[in-house]
């Protein structure tokens, strides 16, 4: 597996493999190995050869829906399907809905550092102190669909559209990031009530670069507090971000899952000793606004993690918006 490091000298960034409570670990698209958000025939014969037992589920984890470590019938029907239909946003949302379309803001680097009381949209890392290691991110946009509210004033949340942004890390290399709309899922709560606040924790010791995922944390996170869950590639690439064409880079692992919010993120790298945990808020929404852009709102995801040469680190993604 591929991943980052780079951070004042070295950015962290993870690669998220172990996903918990409350939610599970589906792929983003069944049949599609490569992330590009389509499956395309060549994949589908691969899924018929893990099938039959002549290649490894490694090949392509994506035709795994289930986790149980095998590909069945029901896994290439839906294969075919994703294939023949396209990968699309999660049927149980409104897609008819209002649609949020979201400028991100490409964030400030100051000398010597920025942190989150200083600029809303950056990659925020104890590796740094707190500061963004991110010189900018592309605009995007993010395209957030809001359902219709139920009588609590609760809606849903779902990306209408694959979504790829270009990071500008600080040592002059580049994330590519990938997000799908097939698996987002979210909600909103108009009314206020609801806590919103996710937990990326990852354990002392764990392999890979996985995390453990909690949501729901905090206090009540007030009218238009919301979070969405939505799996994404990254990586990290030797070379400008110019250089490295995120829109049609092929990523090499499976997606991973981040847990947006507009309360607190909090990030958790448990060690031998202390754990290491970085927080970072996010903004509510306005519902009544929700369609209008740049209108209030600001999402946050945590992400911990283990690199050399740094160490155990715990950083924070966030989004603002770019004002019209």
């Amino acid at each position: 597996m591929r991943t980052a490091t780079s951070l004042g000298g070295t950015v962290a960034v993870l690669s998220v493999l172990a996903i918990g409570s409350p939610t599970s670990a589906q792929p983003v698209c069944v049949g599609d190995c490569n992330g590009d958000g389509m499956v395309a025939i060549n994949e589908l014969i691969i899924g018929v050869n893990i099938a039959l037992g002549s290649a490894p589920l490694s090949m392509c984890p994506s035709f795994d829906a289930n986790g149980d470590g095998m590909v069945g019938i029901n896994e290439l029907i839906t294969a075919v399907n994703n294939a023949l239909n396209g990968c699309g946003p999660p049927a149980g949302c409104d897609v008819g809905g209002t649609t949020r379309v979201y400028n991100v803001a490409p964030g400030v680097l100051l000398a010597p550092a920025t942190g989150p009381d200083s600029t809303t949209t950056g990659l925020f890392t104890t590796g740094t102190g707190g500061a963004n290691a991110a010189m900018s991110f592309s605009p995007g946009p993010f395209r957030i669909v809001m359902g219709t509210a139920d009588a609590d004033g609760v809606a849903c949340l779902a990306l209408a559209e694959d979504v790829t942004f270009s990071v500008d890390i600080v040592d002059s290399t580049c994330l590519c990031l990938k997000f799908f709309a097939e698996g987002s899922d979210g909600s909103i709560d108009c009314n206020g009530g609801t806590p919103y606040g996710t937990e990326a924790r990852r354990t002392a010791g764990m392999p890979g670069f996985g995390w453990t995922v909690t949501t729901g944390q905090g206090a009540d996170a007030g009218p238009g507090g919301a979070n969405l869950l939505v799996m994404g590639n990254f990586e990290r690439v030797m070379e400008t971000c110019a250089q490295a064409d995120c829109p049609t880079f092929v990523y090499a692992d499976p997606p991973n899952l981040f847990a947006f919010t507009t309360a607190t993120a909090t990030a958790v790298q448990e060690t031998s000793a202390a754990p290491i945990e970085f927080m970072a808020d996010g903004a509510n929404f306005d519902c009544a606004m929700f369609g209008t852009s740049n209108s209030g709102g600001m999402i946050a995801a945590p992400a911990p993690t283990t690199i050399d040469p740094i160490g155990d680190v715990a950083n924070v993604f966030r989004f603002g918006e770019m004002a019209p």
